[in-house]
């Protein structure tokens, strides 16, 4: 047996013979960097796991944003969370698993350079880009805000069924956004001010001349035109 050896035999039988308190004393001594590097690694690895796991947001199943509406700033949105649930419910949108959302917090000028429009108008642009917003109502102004953004590539004459669509032509509601680099008119809003379920609930005041639309950069543009039929339905 080399020398060698023999000091880490002898080193072995003193860590035997060592009390427990002094075990764990020589242990950190000699192994406290592996251990702190292990644990750290450890709650890495931990998190990440659980990111993608249980602290994972749950998909979307339909994204509205009603902006400026009678609710902004409002404690009691009972009415809005009723209405939204009950689409949830007839569409099959198992709210366990996906996310349900109508949100009416939001107010944004498109005028403004305060900070907190543009934070807002930030949150929209980036749910939109990011697919997670599947209608936006608000003024024509809001509206028009975010043709820019590419949010109504797909005209409610490519989205909505012909016949819907021709109905709600027929009844002055389709708004027409005047595109003054090509000079023409694309259908991109519908006036929601007097749907019937929007009037119910005091979504916005009866004389307001807001409308609804499509976000088409969504992947979920069916359950979007599925809303509308839904908003226009008699109470």
């Amino acid at each position: 047996m080399s020398i060698r050896d023999e000091i880490r035999a002898e080193n072995r039988k003193n860590f035997k013979e060592m009390p427990l308190d002094k075990k764990i004393k020589h242990f950190w001594h000699y192994y406290k960097i592996h251990t702190i590097v292990a644990i750290v690694l450890i709650a890495f690895v931990t998190y990440i796991i659980l990111l993608q796991t249980v602290l994972a947001p749950k998909p979307f199943g339909f994204c509205a944003y009603a902006l400026s509406s009678n609710y902004y700033l409002s404690e009691d949105t009972s009415a809005v969370d009723a209405m939204i649930q009950e689409f949830a419910n007839e569409q099959g949108i198992n709210t366990e698993e996906y996310q349900v959302v109508f949100d009416v917090s939001n107010a944004v000028n498109p005028d403004s350079s305060d900070m907190l429009d543009m934070a807002i108008d930030m949150n929209i642009v980036k749910a939109g880009q990011d697919g997670n917003l599947d209608i936006l109502i608000g003024s024509q102004k809001q509206i028009d805000f975010y043709v820019v953004n590419g949010f109504y590539a797909d005209t409610l004459d490519i989205l909505l069924p012909p016949d819907h669509f021709q109905a709600l032509d027929d009844a002055g509601l389709i708004y027409y956004y005047y595109d003054e680099a090509s000079d023409k008119e694309y259908p991109i809003g519908i006036y929601v001010g007097d749907a019937p379920l929007f009037t119910e609930i005091g979504l916005y005041e009866e004389d307001a001349e807001v409308m609804l639309a499509i976000v088409s950069l969504s992947d979920r543009t069916d359950t979007a035109v599925k809303f509308v039929e839904y908003i226009f339905e008699t109470p």
